[in-house]
């Protein structure tokens, strides 16, 4: 039997979560080359909040990724606690100065483009993610190199080492759109898709939760 892990659910309290079914006024992409690495969103009332990629590592070569969301003033509380890691002796200089260089404090986007839907669904996307050890995967670097999928959740094969139930990112529906705002592949990118044939196959092996009855989950 595969190793069951704990659900990794989305990093954000009820009243985050709750912004993101109503009042989204506007939005900001940040990308680093192709890739998106964090949305900004904007409320009706003004508030600011920030859409990114949180980790778990579950065991050696498995980990997974969610969506975590925090406010404006979370992001300068968490800046304000910021102690550099303890970086291994040895380490070259260059990279013990990144690690140990005070990040620049949060800020805003001045400018945010205008929410794309009047009115909408929104659905959390759930999926299983899971390892399969010891496979024929081709040329790789390391020891015991293992393979990393994802299935509708309780469709997870037999050969499966381990799993992982992840809320992997949230859709949007409304007026004949979608919008989808999930975690890629690669590591901490984020994908901000509205095509409808990405969508569609990136949901191929998800299930749909809508919000509320996620939220009630989460008080159970």
């Amino acid at each position: 039997m595969p190793v069951e892990f704990p659900p990794f659910e989305l990093q954000a309290n009820t009243p985050a979560l709750r912004n993101l079914t109503s009042g989204l006024s506007g939005w900001r992409v940040e990308r680093m080359g192709d890739s998106a690495s964090n949305v900004w969103l904007r409320t009706s009332d003004g508030a600011i909040w920030l859409i990114g990629v949180d980790q778990r590592d579950l065991r050696p070569m498995f980990e997974v990724f969610t969506l975590g969301m925090l406010s404006l003033s979370d992001l300068h509380e968490r800046w304000e606690r910021w102690e550099p890691p303890v970086v291994p002796e040895g380490a070259p200089e260059g990279f013990r100065h990144l690690l140990t260089t005070r990040p620049a404090a949060p800020v805003a986007p001045r400018d945010f483009e205008p929410w794309p839907l009047q009115s909408w669904r929104t659905d959390v996307v759930r999926r299983a993610e899971f390892i399969v050890e010891g496979g024929d995967v081709g040329p790789t670097f390391g020891n015991n190199p293992n393979t990393q999928s994802a299935a509708r959740p309780g469709a997870v094969p037999p050969s499966a080492d381990a799993f992982c139930e992840v809320a992997a990112g949230v859709l949007f529906s409304g007026e004949g759109r979608r919008l989808l705002l999930a975690v890629d592949w690669m590591p901490m990118n984020m994908l901000v898709v509205q095509d409808a044939a990405e969508i569609s196959a990136f949901l191929a092996e998800c299930e749909l939760v809508g919000m509320a009855d996620y939220l009630d989950s989460r008080r159970a």
